[in-house]
């Protein structure tokens, strides 16, 4: 389990063994006095000053971690070096071999190797239109978590019949604790790019689970699958998640606080009210209320005057 961080069997045996044993001798324990050099060249264990000397186990979250920590330093890395290779390679594609600038993808499992390829090879961006239909329920991407983590931006532009999807609010609540920029609006068609250049897009738009797919490198379709990006994410409204999390409505306030980015961003009385856990009755009058505060006759009039009195940050519409 641990030759991935670098241990190889012997080394990992003695240090569980330590673990489980410590203070003790390598006699005790029948292992080598070189595989105990090694585990303390890696500050997995420590020397006691005894004769003969005994070993004590570092705890496995500083010793362990540290080795984790250094080896996932050098696959990042590792995954830019790569980055920097493909995009050298597309580079040279010449003229004759322009046909590899797009490939077509056959099996979902063969796609979804493809898009996490996409995001592992990301230098610093990746923006993502994500609309339904959902082959399963929604489910968390451990690969963005990660590079969030590591400080790649994601922008993730959500149609809003995706609100709707039972899970996705929460999803996406989690997405923006952990550092995404979601927005909601008008979605033309799934699609994945990041700034190796490269982008990935369903060759069919009906289909429930993404059987095949279009896997675009540097070219002047991708550049116009960037400027779709960049137009649409201008139009979408910034889906707010007040302190990563779902907010409790405790007053009218609060209810409003919690209402007015929802309704900007154009969700239906359905989705805000699986969002913020209300019936659609309550949504209906909390948006009533609202509208007579501020003297609206539309929706859309309603988040203008909530801009206007400073109830709602510009930078959401």
């Amino acid at each position: 389990m641990l030759e991935i961080i670098g241990l190889s069997y012997a080394e990992q045996a003695l240090y569980e063994a330590l673990v489980e044993r410590s203070p003790a001798a390598l006699a005790e324990l029948g292992h080598a006095a070189s595989t105990a050099a090694r585990l303390e060249q890696l500050g997995l264990i420590t020397r006691l000053p005894e004769d003969p000397p005994r070993y004590v186990a570092v705890s496995p979250e500083m010793g362990l971690d540290a080795l984790i920590r250094a080896r996932t330093r050098e696959l990042a890395a590792a995954r830019h070096r790569a980055a920097q290779l493909a995009a050298r390679f597309h580079r040279s594609v010449p003229d004759g071999d322009a046909a590899d600038l797009v490939e077509v993808v056959i099996g979902k499992d063969a796609v979804g190797r493809w898009f996490q390829r996409l995001q592992e090879s990301a230098r610093r961006r990746i923006s993502v239109f994500d609309a339904p239909p959902y082959a399963t329920p929604m489910g968390g991407n451990a690969v963005e978590f990660e590079l969030l983590e590591r400080g790649v931006e994601y922008r993730a532009l959500y149609d809003r019949r995706a609100m709707e999807v039972p899970g996705t609010l929460s999803l996406i609540t989690r997405y923006v604790a952990a550092g995404e920029q979601a927005r909601v609006g008008d979605v033309p068609v799934k699609l994945a790019l990041n700034d190796l250049p490269m982008a990935i897009m369903p060759l069919r738009h009906d289909q429930h689970v993404v059987e095949s797919a279009l896997v675009v490198h540097d070219s002047t379709l991708l550049d116009a699958l960037s400027a779709l990006f960049e137009m649409y994410w201008e139009r979408a409204v910034p889906l707010q998640v007040r302190h990563g999390r779902l907010a409790e409505a405790t007053g009218p306030a609060d209810a409003q606080r919690d209402l007015l980015p929802l309704l900007t961003a154009g969700l239906t009385d359905a989705a805000i009210a699986a969002h913020l856990g209300w019936s659609d009755r309550t949504v209906r009058r909390h948006v009533r209320a609202m509208m007579v505060r501020l003297d609206a006759r539309t929706r859309f009039q309603a988040g203008y005057q909530a801009v206007v009195r400073g109830w709602l940050d510009r930078d959401a519409l």
